[in-house]
C-alpha cells in the first residue's frame, strides 16, 4: 500500500519514488491535499513535497502541532474545522483542478481580505 501523497510525489518525479527517509510534507496543511509542488512555484503557497522527518517536525512547531502542547481549543472545532475544510477541498477538485474552487474551499465560510 502506498499514500496517496507519496504516490503523487513519485508521479511528479517521473515515478521515481521517494526514498525511504523522505517524507511527504503537507505546506498547505490540508491532510487530503495531493498536488505536488513543483521548484518553479516559488513565491505560491506550498502543497505537497518532500522532506525530511526533521523538515515536519519544524513545520509542526511552526504550524503550532505537537511539542507536548495542549492546543487551545474550544470542544471539538479545530478538528471539526479541519475536516469540513478537507471535505470541502475534496469535493472542490473531484472533477479536476479548478485554482478558484480551491481557494473557496479553503476561505470555507470566512472570506479573504485579498
Amino acid at each position: 500500500m502506498l499514500r496517496s501523497n507519496r504516490y503523487a510525489l513519485a508521479l511528479a518525479r517521473r515515478g521515481a519514488p521517494l526514498e525511504p527517509w523522505e517524507r511527504s510534507l503537507h505546506g498547505c496543511d490540508v491532510p487530503l491535499c495531493v498536488r505536488p509542488s513543483v521548484a518553479d512555484e516559488l513565491g505560491r503557497p506550498r502543497h505537497v513535497y518532500a522532506g525530511t522527518q526533521r523538515d515536519n517536525m519544524e513545520q509542526m512547531g511552526r504550524s503550532g502541532r505537537g511539542g507536548g502542547r495542549v492546543a487551545v481549543r474550544r470542544g471539538n472545532a479545530g478538528l471539526l474545522a479541519r475536516r469540513e475544510r478537507s471535505l470541502a477541498l475534496r469535493e472542490a477538485v473531484r472533477d479536476g483542478w479548478d485554482a478558484q474552487a480551491v481557494a473557496d474551499a479553503l476561505a470555507g465560510a470566512h472570506p479573504t481580505l485579498w
